[in-house]
């Protein structure tokens, strides 16, 4: 038989077995991470470990007495490409802490609400007067939006935006999900520092967004107050629950927590002239126009 084929046809099973070996750790790695973070079952992993341990030893010795090969090959072999990836993947997920342990160190934020709240008076004329500045010219429907907007899209005047991991955005019946760009910008900026004081993944919803003619006209069947003027008309506004939240199933908070740090979060960006905010009791949620 050919000496040079046979050399090859090695050299292919080795590779394809570590290959094969590298897969299976990286499986095994996710399946020991997923236990480790979502169930937190650490005894888990060391239990894996020993098994690991003994079945290296077992396989080193039934290789050298079996196949005849030195001790020191066989073991370097194994240890460099079985047990070292599987011990350092277990030490650093047990070196991470675990949704209880993060929860134990959280810090809820300290405060109330309402000594944020009083200052949310930014009224209409106000708030009107920075829409118009920083707005477009109200549309008719939806049908004109959707008619204009990819040609708004493409001079960066008006963008979509959608429930994702920092917000919810509604079910939207009597407006439209798009925006000015500054707006998302806002957007961006409240859910980063929300996300940051609650240490967790939870989200805020947005209510309400931009409102078309038709849209005030149904609006006002249902609610005498809805404003012909409206801030909402402009792309320029928008409305955040303050009851409303979607929590981090992993790290959830208490709604009192979470309506304290989206008041802190807007009352900051409100003192650095980001926004107007006004707080609207009877919808429960806070009137945010962009600056």
């Amino acid at each position: 038989m050919d000496i040079q084929g046979i050399d090859k046809r090695r050299l292919t099973i080795q590779t394809i077995y570590y290959l094969v070996t590298l897969l299976s750790l990286g499986v095994l790695a996710w399946a020991l991470n997923y236990l480790y973070r979502y169930f937190n079952v650490a005894l888990v992993l060391w239990i894996l470990l020993y098994i690991a341990i003994a079945a290296y030893i077992i396989g080193a010795i039934y290789i050298t007495i079996k196949l005849k090969r030195g001790i020191h090959k066989v073991a370097f072999h194994s240890l460099a490409l079985q047990l070292l990836p599987l011990v350092a993947a277990i030490v650093s997920f047990s070196s991470t802490p675990t949704p209880e342990e993060e929860m134990e160190i959280y810090t809820p934020l300290t405060g109330k609400p309402r000594t944020y709240e009083r200052y949310f008076n930014d009224m209409q004329s106000v708030q009107k007067e920075a829409a118009l500045r920083n707005g477009l010219a109200p549309f008719e429907s939806q049908a004109a939006i959707e008619a204009q907007y990819k040609k708004l899209r493409r001079k960066g005047d008006l963008v979509r935006i959608e429930t994702n991991p920092k917000y919810i955005v509604r079910d939207l019946t009597y407006s439209s999900p798009y925006v000015v760009p500054k707006v998302e910008e806002l957007l961006e900026d409240i859910a980063e520092a929300f996300q940051k004081k609650t240490q967790s993944k939870s989200r805020f919803m947005v209510t309400s967004v931009l409102r078309t003619e038709e849209d005030i006209a149904k609006l006002r069947r249902v609610n005498g107050n809805a404003s012909a003027a409206s801030c909402h008309c402009n792309a320029t506004t928008i409305d955040i629950s303050y009851v409303r939240f979607g929590q981090d199933e992993l790290r959830p908070r208490g709604e009192y927590e979470l309506r304290l740090a989206l008041a802190q979060t807007l009352h900051e960006l409100r003192k650095e002239g980001r926004c107007y905010v006004k707080i609207e009791r009877k919808q429960y949620c806070y009137h945010i126009t962009v600056r």
